[in-house]
């Protein structure tokens, strides 16, 4: 295989598939892109916000300096709210925005007062704002103390049924995305003795493949699998929904809307959950919730139902169209199970988990389960650089006061959530066969799984399903990335069938996404007619 510059053959599996397509003779066909979930969408009032805030960050800073080339840093006492006006009005006709996004902070700003963040003055909210934009100094606390109020009040309506006092109760961790909040969690649970090698972690089939990864490779669990009928609208199967009421399930993981299925938890499965925690009171999940703002409505989640044996991932990266950004947060109710346990623990198994951190507190003892997580984030010893950015934890409060303060927010939000629908109705016009019915339902409309056997029967009958198994899937992945410029993931790796592949929505229009479907019909036909 010829090697990629600086010497490096490709070695993940996309890396291949990209390959193989840049080394297509074809120059014809446009390259179509569907592995990945980063879309090609953004909400531009509030990065136009953002870089208004960094913008009066440096400029504020700089006044401090008699040295043009030195800026110093903010100071508390200063009308920070009256020189951001005077800011403000000399962006008044400046394009891209920059008047807008002033607008936005302004008002946000004074709604945060008025309602979020009560008992704070605009001043003392324009200050830490900015003061966190401009990155300075080491996050302090390490989720800035208007993070957890403000976020959940965004999350209410989404996650606890419009339950703002039980949202209330979650402490919130901010971190580089939700897959990361979810291992930096697992990290933790594991280090402090609450999972184990050989523990039985539930698992709905098929699921987002690195959560796989880190429960069979890196905390070496055995992974019980809740295979879902995908005839069934991909609800979980009755009889494998039974296994989560034995005591060696010590924890099951769930996305909901699921990927690469983009369906919720169904309700069977939060029934079966509930008795599980009602007979072992220990059971904890890892919830992912990622995908929740792209649902027609919101629906019944783990964490309400089951507030403190949930622990919560989610990410506004997603809702905003910012995956480069990376901003998620952790959810964890203040009397969480897991919390329980690690204060349990005794004798050598406590000393081992307070152990990790005698170096790092005065009282290891004493370092709660959130704190032991945010400290693991870099490495046990590093807790000043644990966390996230000060800039990004802004860019958050940010995309959460879009939709607690525009009027027109839900005009966003019907956008993307209409463009989905036609993206993935658009696919499978492509491919010529029925939109799954699930696309209906609760459903994020995120990805899908596309059985390529299902398209080969379409094509040409039961006889061309059956030359197109006769081959191998990866032949076939090759093939259509060289000869149809089409990228997908293989199903397999997501505990979906061995002929199936996963397409993510978000990266392709509509047009695209039909002419997708049409490339991966006729790729099938020809490589299975070969």
């Amino acid at each position: 295989m010829e090697l990629k510059a600086g010497g490096k053959s490709p070695f993940l599996l996309r890396d291949v598939l990209l390959e193989e397509a840049a080394g297509s003779e074809r120059e014809d066909p446009e390259l179509l892109d569907a592995s990945r979930g980063a879309a090609n969408w953004q909400q531009p009032l509030v990065l136009a916000a953002w870089h208004a805030l960094g913008l009066y960050s440096a400029q504020a800073a700089s006044r401090r300096s008699h040295d043009p080339h030195v800026a110093l840093s903010l100071a508390p006492g200063e009308s920070h709210l009256s020189a951001f006006d005077e800011f403000a009005s000399r962006c008044e006709g400046a394009p891209g925005g920059l008047a807008e996004g002033c607008r936005f902070l302004q008002r946000g700003w004074d709604l945060l007062a008025r309602t979020v963040l009560r008992g704070w003055s605009r001043e003392e909210i324009a200050f830490r704002f900015a003061e966190a934009a401009a990155g300075r100094a080491y996050p302090e606390p390490p989720t800035l103390d208007f993070v957890q109020p403000i976020m959940a009040r965004y999350l209410a309506p989404l996650l606890f049924g419009g339950d703002a006092d039980l949202a209330a109760q979650f402490e919130v961790i901010a971190c580089e995305g939700a897959t990361t909040g979810i291992a930096q969690v697992a990290t933790t649970l594991a280090r402090n003795g609450l999972i184990s090698p050989g523990d039985r972690v539930a698992m709905w089939w098929p699921t987002y493949e690195p959560l796989r990864d880190l429960v069979e490779c890196q905390l070496g669990c055995e992974v019980v699998p809740i295979h879902r009928d995908p005839e069934a609208g991909w609800a979980a199967e009755a009889e494998d929904l039974e296994r989560l009421i034995d005591p060696g399930v010590r924890m099951a993981v769930t996305v909901s809307p699921g990927n690469p299925v983009p369906v919720t938890t169904d309700p069977g499965s939060l029934d079966a959950l509930q008795r599980a925690a009602e007979a072992h009171p220990d059971l904890l999940t890892l919830a992912d919730y990622v995908y929740m703002q792209f649902l027609d409505s919101p629906v019944e989640t783990e964490i309400a139902r089951l507030p403190r044996n949930t622990i919560g991932v989610y990410s506004v990266s997603k809702d905003f169209g910012l995956a480069g950004m990376r901003l998620g947060v952790v959810l964890m109710h203040a009397e969480s199970v897991a919390q329980a346990a690690l204060w349990r623990l005794e004798g050598e198994e406590r000393a081992a988990a307070d152990g990790w951190y005698c170096r790092r507190a005065m009282e290891p003892a004493q370092m709660g389960l959130t704190e032991r997580i945010i400290a693991d984030s870099r490495g046990v010893s590093f807790t000043h650089m644990s966390g996230l950015s000060t800039p990004l934890q802004a860019l958050i409060c940010l995309c959460a006061l879009y939709d607690l303060m525009e009027p027109d927010s839900h005009r966003y939000f019907q956008w993307v959530r209409g463009e989905l629908a036609e993206r993935i109705e658009a696919l499978y016009r492509g491919l010529g066969i029925e939109t799954p019915r699930w696309t209906q339902g609760p459903s994020s409309r995120y990805s899908t799984i596309i059985d390529l056997t299902d398209v080969a029967r379409a094509r040409g009958g039961m006889e061309l399903a059956e030359a197109l198994r006769s081959h191998a899937p990866w032949d076939f992945m090759t093939h259509l990335a060289r000869e149809w410029q089409v990228i997908l993931t293989p199903g397999e790796s997501f505990g979906a069938g061995e002929w199936t592949v996963r397409a993510c929505f978000p990266s392709v229009d509509a047009a695209q996404a039909r002419e997708l479907g049409q490339r991966v019909a006729r790729a099938v036909q020809q490589f299975a007619g070969s």
